[in-house]
């Protein structure tokens, strides 16, 4: 069975937005009273607001203020991508390019809102839909990573099962997801939420550093047979 499509995550993967939503979300906690360092949500970047808020605060918390500290962090993530260029990986046109070319599907699968999305394209100068077949958003699924949701959608829109598909990310938690979809993981580190032990111990069969690193070694990544952990 060979592999037929490769599915990736958008933030920390693709774009180097990571920083800007951790911004985000220290400053809407602040707005509502609650005082959370960016190294209390950088292990749970990756996921949607709707997994991370009671993540953090807990059910209480989330029944309290939750609906609204989502909105001020996309409030504050939007007006950030109005204000600057996000950058783009190394690399990643290229890959999507390579990927065509040998006659692979692509995706993206993403926790982040369609709004979101399309803010991050215009600030990043990127057009996913020119780089890659089908773009998955949160506005797809009833619940963000580490759900499966996301992925299951993207693999719906493919029209392809699990078994020849692959999920490259950058956290534990598009491991996670891609593991209850089951598909395939690859981590990046790129994004700078997840050590190389972290991504590997979540179920990652190999690490690379971005997707300039991906590329170069396209012809080990892009296989199904199962690999060791490098």
């Amino acid at each position: 069975m060979m592999l037929r499509a490769v599915i990736f995550d958008l933030d920390g993967t693709l774009l180097d937005t990571n920083s800007a939503h951790i911004e985000a979300w220290v400053q809407a906690f602040a707005r509502y009273g609650y005082t959370v360092a960016a190294e209390r949500i950088r292990p749970e970047v990756g996921k949607g607001g709707d997994q991370l808020v009671p993540a953090i605060l807990g059910a209480d918390g989330e029944e309290r203020d939750g609906s609204a500290i989502r909105k001020e962090h996309n409030r504050l993530f939007l007006a950030r991508a109005a204000e600057e260029a996000f950058p783009v990986f190394p690399g990643v046109k290229e890959l999507m390019g390579e990927l065509r070319r040998r006659g692979f599907k692509t995706a993206v699968a993403t926790s982040s809102a369609l709004k979101m999305v399309k803010a991050t394209e215009k600030s990043a100068g990127l057009n996913l839909a020119e780089l890659v077949d089908r773009v998955v958003t949160a506005d797809d699924a009833d619940a963000s990573k580490p759900e499966p949701d996301i992925v299951l959608a993207a693999l719906d829109r493919l029209g392809l099962s699990a078994e020849v598909c692959l999920l490259v990310g950058d956290t534990v938690h598009d491991a996670e997801a891609a593991q209850r979809a089951g598909v395939r993981f690859h981590g990046l580190l790129c994004g700078g939420c997840a050590l190389k032990g972290e991504l590997l111990d979540a179920g990652a069969q190999l690490i690379w550093q971005d997707p300039a690193d991906l590329l170069l070694h396209h012809d080990e990544a892009l296989v199904l047979e199962e690999v060791v952990q490098r």
